[in-house]
């Protein structure tokens, strides 16, 4: 129950429950960029401002402090789920959980392990040290979700965000060493065209975001390795029920995708053809599956993820 009086008063509307849902599904995070392309197209800028401002002060969102915005590079505005929002979030959804009878530290600890036990997981901040990764990541992640709207025939089945890998790691064995494997997402797309033509209608794919934060010699070793031979495991068989699926690396710039490719055909050889590299600024809704952006390594020439029907 909530014993916490709102601080400012407000009317709790759908449309707020679909901004905390979105949230969540997230990993917790979105930008103001975001939510203004998601909930807010035909609005004006300051009727955003206000409602995000509103959800604020009563604790269903959570912004960047004075200090944070001292002590972290925070490229644009950004927006996380505060205290309130995430038991809204756990009630709505049947969790019985108290609600804290005042707000401090220590009753926020205590309340992200009770939701934790319920297998509802709270990020109480960003993750700052991976705040541009998680944005770009998100934003990828926006122009798949929105790619139905220029291709009908297109639809996103499942989406898997990287917290369901970091709670639930598959880990593999390659030439002897152990490797946890966490892609940035997963997701499988269905095909509407291909099912009626009596075709393979659903393709699987795994997300990698290259921030250009680690050396290009360990891509080959640490990533494009382990990953091929995830596609053809067991665990991962177990947990998607088939072995098919390719890998996405998309990456900051040109010159960081060339080595990233070359690396991984070094690597795999032949092997290599199940990884295709893109740059960020060439993910967009119409351009993500249709359009020629995407090197496929072991070839040379740009192809579309999705042929045309």
């Amino acid at each position: 129950m909530n014993t916490i009086p709102i601080s400012h008063p407000m009317r709790f509307m759908p449309s707020d429950q679909a901004i905390l849902e979105k949230l969540f599904s997230f990993d917790g995070l979105l930008t103001r960029r975001q939510l203004k392309e998601l909930f807010f197209a035909k609005a004006h800028q300051k009727t955003m401002d206000r409602r995000l401002s509103m959800l604020h002060h009563n604790h269903y969102l959570a912004i960047p402090s004075l200090s944070d915005r001292r002590n972290y590079a925070i490229p644009e505005p950004i927006v996380w789920l505060g205290w309130r929002g995430i038991l809204q979030i756990a009630t709505k959804s049947g969790s019985e959980i108290v609600w804290p009878t005042k707000v401090n530290e220590n009753q926020l600890r205590k309340l992200e392990k009770v939701l934790r036990e319920q297998n509802v997981h709270w990020q109480r901040t960003p993750r700052w040290s991976q705040l541009r990764h998680d944005i770009a990541v998100n934003d990828i992640r926006l122009a798949v979700e929105q790619a139905s709207y220029y291709y009908p025939q297109l639809e996103l089945d499942t989406w898997m965000p990287e917290r369901a890998f970091a709670r639930n790691m598959d880990t593999i064995t390659v030439h002897g060493r152990k490797k946890g494997i966490r892609p940035d997402g997963f997701f499988t797309l269905l095909n509407h065209s291909h099912r009626i033509q009596g075709q393979a209608a659903k393709a699987r794919f795994l997300l990698e975001y290259d921030n250009s934060t680690h050396p290009t010699t360990r891509f080959g070793r640490d990533k494009a390795l382990p990953g091929y031979h995830y596609l053809k495991s067991e665990v991962y068989r177990e947990r998607f029920g088939y072995n098919s699926g390719r890998w996405l690396v998309v990456c900051k710039n040109a010159t960081r995708l060339a080595h990233l490719k070359q690396k991984t055909e070094l690597v795999l050889g032949k092997q290599a053809t199940v990884f295709y590299f893109t740059t960020l600024d060439q993910v967009t809704a119409k351009q993500v599956f249709q359009a020629p952006i995407w090197q496929q390594a072991g070839k040379n020439n740009l192809v579309a993820l999705i042929p045309s029907f």
